[in-house]
């Protein structure tokens, strides 16, 4: 019996290294190639006459692509009911200019790319937020103990439904609402891994709309926080409020945002 086992249990251990070495090839459907459109336009809070307005186009790759390729040759313009602002290609898919800040505070803009002999729009408003009252370190833990806590405070704004994204550094992102804390002080924790004393942690405060908390909290799940870029093409394709007036069957990806920013850094003791 027992010379029957070790049989059995050679047998096992053969087919298991023998399973090992195979290689498993996986066929992952084609897909289309699209425009990225990553144009979160954060207007920070600060008493200056001019701002930047910056985006970055992109295009999809395939799932496992070493590098995602950039568009460097689109004409991108914003415009209100007064002026056009051209945004320059600074490469590798970034494209700014500086606009004055009450244009890009009070006027519904329009974002238009042109690209590919196709033409691409939306429109966006200014959202306010509202700044941070403290960052402090805590000594809370999660499952691991190593874990860092940093406790974020801040003030809903009065007698109205407000949405929130919170850019926490280091290619985090997380979405609040305010339904059950309207008009009141505000604290969350959130825990980093990976921190040492002294480093420097950034945390951004942005005003967003329910479409974009919307969209965002979607890309944030679908993305697990992996990429540090939440405008990098999720598993399935999520629709924007950027479209494609000439082919909307060619339809981009992405999203196009003006947000008033309120910035606070932390360092780690």
């Amino acid at each position: 019996m027992k010379h029957l086992y070790s049989i059995f249990a050679a047998l096992f251990i053969g087919i298991t290294c023998f399973s090992c070495q195979e290689t498993i090839d996986v066929d992952l459907p084609e897909t289309q190639e699209r425009l990225v459109v990553d144009a979160l336009m954060r207007i920070p809070h600060a008493e200056t006459f001019l701002t930047e307005a910056r985006l970055r186009l992109t295009l999809t790759a395939e799932y496992f692509a070493d590098s995602v390729p950039t568009v460097n040759d689109a004409l991108v313009n914003l415009n209100n009911s007064e002026n056009t602002f051209t945004l320059n290609s600074q490469g590798n898919g970034f494209y700014s200019n500086t606009i004055p800040r009450d244009v890009m505070e009070q006027d519904s803009l329009r974002l238009t790319i042109f690209y590919n002999d196709e033409v691409y729009i939306s429109d966006a408003k200014f959202i306010p937020a509202v700044p941070i009252n403290s960052i402090i370190q805590g000594d809370g833990s999660l499952f691991s103990g190593d874990e860092t806590e940093v406790i974020i405070n801040y003030t809903d704004a009065q007698n109205q439904d407000d949405f929130y994204l919170f850019d926490l550094d280091l290619g985090n992102y997380l979405t609040s609402e305010d339904t059950f804390y309207k008009n009141q002080d505000f604290s969350f924790s959130y825990f980093y891994e990976d921190l040492n004393p002294q480093d420097t942690v950034n945390i951004k405060l942005m005003g967003i709309d329910k479409s974009f908390f919307d969209y965002m909290s979607i890309i944030i799940n679908q993305s697990g926080q992996a990429s540090g870029n939440p405008f990098t093409a999720p598993p399935s394709e999520i629709r924007g409020n950027v479209t494609n007036e000439t082919d909307e069957n060619n339809y981009p990806l992405g999203y196009f945002i003006i947000t008033q920013t309120y910035s606070e850094s932390i360092i780690i003791e």
